[in-house]
């Protein structure tokens, strides 16, 4: 299953590819810790740094996707990496 940046971040709209909750999003997402919670929640991720396909020919936007097992529904598993996020950079606060 394919996860893009975009579709978690808090920062973009329905139209621009969120496809969660704006409360349940994380603001500005990164590649690594997106990453590292798929792999607390053993999901097998594999990360690639590219575009997002709406934001091709523009300068914003939010690079990369990663690549997990398809264990749940999407919006569960978009849900799961959002919280698992949180507990992250809370600890790291």
């Amino acid at each position: 299953m394919s996860i893009w940046l975009s579709n978690i971040d808090s920062a973009r709209s329905r139209v621009e590819g969120r496809k969660i909750a704006k409360g349940l999003a994380i603001k500005g997402p990164s590649l690594s810790e997106v990453t590292s919670a798929a792999t607390h929640l053993n999901l097998d991720p594999e990360s690639a740094e590219t575009q997002y396909p709406k934001d091709q020919g523009k300068d914003n936007g939010t690079p990369g996707r990663i690549l997990v097992e398809k264990k749940y529904p999407k919006t569960r598993t978009m849900k799961l990496i959002c919280d698992e996020i949180r507990r992250i950079r809370q600890a790291n606060e």
